[in-house]
């Protein structure tokens, strides 16, 4: 039994309470040591993980430049072959590694390899002929067949997380979950945009095709958190969610002049839960959309208001007196608000809730698509008009310069008839 699982069955008893629990689980991770018996430092935001991450980009920037300067010389096969000798090869590090006792380089070791995997699909389907350069160039078409064009993203996006959950069965490496976070980003991405395809590749459609994601991807990073033994796996799902929360708030502000004012609403409902779940990443999310509200108002909004300053500083100013106020008041509240930190944060209303976004992209997609086309059909007549414009003055400094030039002729003038003689 471990200690996590102790001191939890001494709370269910009445033994012990929830804060002397927390504070036992503390004490007993002062004192565990940072290094294990064979000296590797404990897997940490230190120098030890800095170099390994250095390295292992090093490593995949060298082998990506060998690949793209040599790939026409090495061919399609010649390109699996190498990809599938280089996962030997880490895979044979990663057996060493372990062997030393070495666990934090061993991971780094396997996930090299599983970053070979998505490189291996792509070349053998290019080598098998599975994939050829004319459907690359029919898939590059606006009207394209879903299921031929899908086929080839699909394969590669699949054979990197089934590497990752395979690498996943031998070790528990948090870091494994990159390539799953980052297909589960580009996934349904991509299949949203075939759903929904809008006039161009931003806009609020596309705004909301990003809110979608990363709802859908919140509620997994929430159910994995919910499910957590030892390593943090949701970490690298909320870092994706956080992008595409970025990414989808700022084309919906940009586009979507309506929403605008509920930016900071949004915001304020990111860093909560920010603290509910316990992620830090959601409250930089937080704080950068609550800063773009403000200098919305501030260059935008109230940018002839001269009071406005003094008035976003008195609030701000009151912000921090009630933030007081409240923890001398209600500590306890605090304190249930951010959860018990030895056990899986819990989110008011679960995965529904977290879904909730995505109930509403999907009710508003349409008008943010209608949306887009109305804005991409003005910007057309806009830009007829400017090129009209621009063609007219073109015109018109040529003809005065054939005018100025020595040597034309201007047309004389017609006269008027003469009057004829009175009798």
């Amino acid at each position: 039994m471990t200690i996590q699982s102790l001191l939890d069955s001494g709370v269910d008893r009445g033994i012990i309470s929830a804060d002397q629990r927390t504070a036992l689980l503390a004490l007993a991770g002062a004192a565990e040591p940072q290094t294990d018996e064979r000296g590797e430092a404990a897997r940490a935001f230190n120098g030890i993980t800095i170099a390994y991450g250095i390295g292992a980009i090093v490593v995949l920037f060298a082998f990506g430049w060998f690949m793209v300067d040599r790939w026409k010389v090495l061919g399609d096969g010649g390109v699996f072959a190498l990809s599938v000798a280089y996962a030997g090869i880490f895979l044979v590090v990663a057996h060493f590694m372990r062997r030393e006792g070495f666990e934090t380089a061993r991971g780094v070791a396997t996930l090299l390899a599983v970053g070979m995997a998505p490189l291996a699909m792509y070349a053998l389907l290019r080598w098998t002929g599975i994939w050829t350069p004319e459907l690359e160039g029919l898939c590059r078409q606006r009207v394209h067949p879903f299921a031929v064009c899908q086929g080839q993203p699909l394969a590669i996006e699949l054979a990197a997380v089934a590497a990752a959950l395979v690498a996943m069965r031998s070790m528990a490496f948090a870091p494994f979950m990159i390539p799953i976070a980052v297909v589960g980003v580009t996934l349904p991405e991509r299949l949203l945009r075939e759903w929904a395809p809008g006039p161009g590749i931003d806009g609020a459609g596309m705004g909301w095709r990003w809110v979608i994601i990363a709802s859908v991807l919140a509620a997994a990073a929430y159910t994995v958190d919910r499910r957590r033994r030892g390593e943090d796996y949701g970490y690298w799902l909320w870092i994706s969610v956080a992008m595409a929360t970025w990414w989808g708030c700022m084309m919906l502000f940009q586009t979507d002049h309506s929403l605008r004012g509920y930016l900071a609403p949004a915001s304020l409902l990111v860093i909560t839960a920010s603290v509910i779940l316990r992620r830090r990443v959601l409250l930089v999310v937080g704080l950068f959309g609550v800063f773009g509200f403000l200098a919305w108002l501030a260059f935008d909004v109230f940018k002839l208001t001269t009071a406005f300053p003094l008035v976003l500083a008195t609030i701000g100013v009151s912000i921090i007196i009630l933030t007081v106020w409240v923890q001398k008041r209600f500590p306890e509240a605090i304190q249930r608000m951010g959860g018990d930190p030895t056990r899986p944060a819990r989110f008011p209303g679960g995965v529904l809730a977290l879904l909730a976004p995505a109930l509403l992209g999907l009710v508003l997609m349409q008008d943010a698509t209608r949306l887009d086309r109305e804005a991409a059909a003005d910007r057309r007549s806009a830009n007829r008009a400017r090129e009209a414009r621009h063609r007219i003055q073109r015109n018109s400094m040529e003809a005065a310069k054939r005018r100025k030039q020595p040597g034309t002729t201007q047309p004389a003038p017609d006269k008027a008839p003469a009057s004829a003689p009175k009798p």
